[in-house]
């Protein structure tokens, strides 16, 4: 078992480094020649970048798949954080997430951080994964000449430990801020990986003086049934059998919920397991009717990608065919976020939703990546039925399917992709085909009817718990811009 307390007394923290014109970290929250990102100075926010190492286990598989560590092995990483500048203002929470490899990108910072500076929650992100360590010294080999993670295995306790930092305050960001609870969350590759941090047994490991020191999971855009994408590997490549208990969400004593789109859903059958509401079993499932994997819809706030072609690096694009999906899938995120800060913090049991329904008629496999899809089932419209119903297919301006095709010579796999096909990259893609104007008349009128009718879905799906209220006249503003008029 990893002794985390001896861990954390070998754990040194340098920073937090200094920012200036010529040397500011990769992802920062806001790029002012550029207006991009989220300015945190207007919301009392600071960010704080940090080098920290220390020691985390190396792990692998022994012959019957159980996790076996390797024993102890530095790593220098670098942890980026946003908290806001007056301790009184700070909520207590925290959302911790391994940056995902594809750029070092915060992807929950993506989704949610109006909510994150609106409530006073702190962010932070942590480098894992071995990979993302060379693009970081090339971008700046000054500020992050001395970072390292030898062992891709290492990643599970590299997060574990910076999650113990956080609780006890040897994180010096967190030193002055009363933590009452961490949340750990992951998108996509991310996603997988707090789902393997739980199958591992890391949750349980992960402990100061016998108290766990994460609180609750979000695991979004990932499904246990997905093969190899589905469940992490801790040794030589190995893939987890998909009927292995681990990759169905287990009784971890804490929160865990699975935030799915229609992509992730298509291999989800076989992993699918009841809402619980404890004392130990805490789980919820929510998929987002009218969404896909690649979120779209809305301008993200992520600075990576701009701040690696300003200094001359490639960023492959992801053109699709097809017109890009208008969903809103990080407002809806953000509510559910705020759901399961509740559950945490105050034993508040999120809503309970309805799934999405497999064709019964039809047993091929959906076109995509994954041998093991199988088609959702959808209505005269061509929009899924079942699952969290959003107001853009409770109220349908358009179809939204999960899956595009690629543009030729504009859709490219990123350098640390598991595949290298474009097919595969624009499969990630919603889109959504707009109904021809004659088919909107005859349905709502006119467009503003079309957005009264709109908004009464949006104003019912907030009183589910499953839309912030602060969140709709952005939504209202981005959808009828969207539909325009007719």
């Amino acid at each position: 078992m990893t002794d985390f307390g001896r861990l954390l007394q070998r754990l040194k923290v340098d920073g937090p480094l200094s920012v200036d014109e010529r040397s500011v970290p990769l992802g920062t929250a806001w790029l002012a020649h550029r207006q991009l990102g989220i300015d945190l100075a207007t919301h009392g926010y600071e960010e704080l970048e940090f080098i920290v190492s220390g020691l985390a286990d190396a792990w692998t598989w022994d012959p019957d798949l159980r996790a076996v560590s390797l024993g102890a092995r530095p790593f220098s990483t670098r942890v980026l954080v946003r908290r806001p500048i007056e301790p009184a203002r700070f909520s207590g929470a925290v959302q911790l997430e391994p940056h995902h490899p594809d750029e070092d990108r915060a992807l929950t910072w993506g989704m949610i951080a109006p909510w994150v500076v609106r409530c006073g929650h702190a962010h932070v992100g942590v480098t894992q994964h071995p990979p993302t360590v060379a693009d970081l010294v090339a971008w700046d080999p000054e500020r992050y000449s001395q970072l390292s993670i030898p062992d891709s295995t290492q990643r599970w306790d590299i997060v574990g430990l910076l999650a113990a930092g956080i609780a006890t305050g040897a994180v010096p960001a967190f030193a002055d801020l009363a933590v009452k609870r961490t949340l750990l969350s992951g998108w996509s590759m991310t996603g997988t990986f707090c789902r393997t941090f739980l199958g591992e047994g890391f949750h349980d490991r992960c402990r100061v003086d016998g108290a766990a020191v994460i609180d609750g999971y979000v695991i979004c855009i990932s499904s246990g049934g997905a093969g190899r994408p589905g469940y992490a590997s801790l040794g030589n490549g190995r893939v987890l059998p998909l009927g292995d208990r681990r990759r169905t969400i287990g009784v971890y004593g804490v929160p865990v919920v699975e935030l799915l789109s229609e992509a992730e859903s298509e291999t989800q059958r076989d992993v699918l397991r009841p809402d619980a509401d404890g004392p130990d079993d805490l789980y919820r499932l929510y998929q987002i009717a009218g969404t896909g994997h690649v979120i779209t819809g809305r301008r993200s706030p992520a600075t990576n990608r701009a701040q690696m072609r300003e200094r001359g690096f490639a960023t492959p694009p992801r053109e699709i065919n097809e017109m890009p999906s208008d969903a809103r899938m990080d407002l809806v995120t953000q509510a559910l976020f705020a759901a399961v800060d509740r559950w945490v913090a105050d034993g508040v049991a999120p809503p309970r939703t309805e799934r999405f329904r497999y064709d019964a008629r039809s047993s091929a496999g959906v076109r995509g990546r994954m041998p093991e899809s199988l088609p959702l089932e959808r209505d005269v419209d061509g929009n899924v039925v079942g699952g969290i119903r959003t107001p853009w297919v409770g109220v349908p301006f358009a179809t939204y399917l999960p899956h595009s095709t690629p543009r030729p010579g504009r859709c490219e796999p990123s350098a640390h992709a598991p595949y290298s096909d474009p097919a595969l990259v624009a499969d990630l893609v919603a889109h959504m085909e707009p109904f021809p104007v004659a088919e909107l008349k005859r349905r709502y009128g006119n467009s503003r009817s079309y957005m009264g009718r709109f908004e009464q879905a949006a104003r019912t799906l907030a009183g589910t718990g499953c839309l912030l209220a602060d969140d709709l006249p952005e939504l209202l503003a981005s959808h009828r811009e969207s539909c325009g008029d007719w």
